[in-house]
């Protein structure tokens, strides 16, 4: 289940409607307009040079630290930091909040049009924006804790309105390393980004070496919680007991074990994550991991 966050600076969003002949695209809003900031849902979050796990760190977020939002890439975020450059951050562990603007929204059960609309949203309807994925889809936080998938193609930020529409939802992986500025500016807020990119010392327990895949669906874990993308893996609890904290520094967050699996046997882990696509595009990774106090 989500959990519900604090009042804080977000992103404005207007979120659009398909017809049948095709999307329809809101007027852009005016450019003096408060920029689109996100928030924060993980203890720690990676800042990178490029949208994937591949680039380097070059710094860190903290939970709730307000982030300036430019475009979104294929589930990732391009952030303007405190000194003007720009960097990317994963948008699975990003928080933003959306005004309805169209008479009619349809909420799905999953991140794609064959999955049963489980909501409806009306204009003027806030919602909450916990997740995003490479396909283009977000998951939004619904009125009774779970959650609902809208597609990102009928979204629009004002970080839209100042990019070329492909800047934000292209189809092709980015293989450029090039953290250029953007074609606008956007004004810096204040944030807490740290330059460490690993767990302080003082909290970490162990280290050690795991092999790791991931999952996703409706499913109730081992010890009872409904799996949250961004704190849920599944472990051998022989090996990392239930309840146990484990910073993933290859996703820049910290994860809680709470679940398990027929295959999961040793030094193995799997990652829950919002939807089949993120989880066939993980794969199977060896990776470092933190056992935290």
């Amino acid at each position: 289940m989500i959990k519900k966050l604090t009042s804080t600076a977000v992103a404005t969003l207007t979120i659009l409607t398909m017809m049948n002949t095709g999307a329809v695209f809101a007027d852009s809003k005016d450019a003096n307009e408060k920029e689109p900031v996100a928030l924060v849902n993980v203890e720690k979050l990676n800042i990178r040079s490029g949208p994937s796990t591949s680039y380097d760190i070059i710094g860190s977020f903290e939970k709730e630290d307000s982030v300036d939002l430019i475009s979104i890439k294929d589930g990732w975020y391009k952030i303007k930091l405190e000194d003007g450059k720009k960097a990317w951050t994963n948008g699975q562990y990003i928080t933003l909040d959306g005004e309805v603007t169209v008479d009619k929204l349809n909420v799905r059960k999953g991140p794609a049009i064959t999955y049963d609309i489980v909501d409806t949203k009306e204009k003027e309807d806030k919602v909450k924006i916990v997740n995003s994925d490479e396909n283009g889809w977000y998951e939004i936080e619904l009125s009774d804790g779970e959650t609902g998938f809208i597609c990102g193609k009928y979204i629009e930020t004002e970080a839209e309105n100042k990019h070329d529409y492909s800047d934000l939802y292209s189809t092709n992986k980015d293989t450029s390393k090039s953290t250029s500025s953007s074609k606008s500016s956007v004004k810096a807020k204040s944030t807490k980004a740290s330059t460490k990119s690993k767990k302080s010392s003082s909290n970490v327990v162990s280290t050690m070496t795991v092999s790791a895949t991931a999952y996703a669906g409706d499913s109730i874990t081992a010890t009872g919680t409904t799996p949250k993308v961004g704190r849920t893996i599944a472990v051998d609890p022989s090996i990392i007991p239930y309840g146990t904290r484990v910073y993933i520094p290859a996703l820049g967050g910290t994860y809680v074990a709470e679940d398990c699996g027929g295959g999961i046997k040793g030094n193995r882990i799997d990652i829950f994550m919002g939807s089949e696509s993120q989880c066939n595009s993980w794969g199977v990774r060896s990776i470092e991991i933190q056992i935290l106090k």
